[in-house]
């Protein structure tokens, strides 16, 4: 029952954080992909008490989001394998940002923020990967070197994919060479 409501008020929220160029492709639960030998099980993620991204393990407080592609955001990114936006959270009205954006390199750290087109906000949502999504962050000119030199950013993980917490709050971290994008999905565990 619960993730039901949840979708239908991250449906009924789009009008709410849109800005003329944003427009929501995805909206359900933000998760991790967990593998088992070939069998992925999404894991939900949620939010810390201080609106951080955070992986408790016990589903029962899942993150709703939704993914709004936003044309200002796809400048530097292949747009024919990916496209550029920000994740939305309706219960909270604002989107995940990572605070340290500045930074050169990682870790990256999520917060909330309200909604806008900066880089701290820009995700990637790779097709052909079914439809990872990744934190991107700014990129070069031509678009080939993204945020940190290391091209996207996936979560911090064990082997599996389970979401390592290794700082206060259950907080995950954003980092180079991690190939663990988040899902949306409608089921996480």
């Amino acid at each position: 029952m619960f993730k039901l409501v949840a979708l239908f008020l991250a449906v009924a929220a789009t009008v709410v954080a849109q800005e003329p160029d944003c427009r929501t492709k995805f909206a359900g639960i933000l998760g991790a992909p967990v593998f088992h030998g070939a069998n992925a099980t999404v894991k939900a993620l949620t939010l810390n008490t201080v609106g951080q991204i955070a992986y408790v393990g016990d589903g029962k407080s899942p993150l709703v989001v939704q993914f709004q592609q936003c044309a200002s955001l796809n400048v530097g990114l292949p747009t024919d394998t990916a496209v550029s936006g920000r994740l939305f959270v309706p219960e909270k009205g604002k989107c995940i940002a990572v605070a340290n954006q500045a930074k050169a390199t990682g870790p990256y750290y999520t917060t909330l923020r309200p909604c806008s087109t900066e880089y701290a906000q820009r995700f990637g949502l790779f097709f052909a990967q079914n439809n990872a999504i990744f934190w991107t962050g700014e990129s070069d000119e031509e678009g080939s070197i993204l945020q940190g030199g290391c091209g996207v950013l996936g979560y911090e993980c064990a082997a599996d994919g389970t979401p390592v917490n290794v700082h206060s709050n259950k907080q995950i971290t954003l980092v180079c060479d991690s190939f663990k994008p988040f899902w949306i999905t409608n089921q996480a565990l």
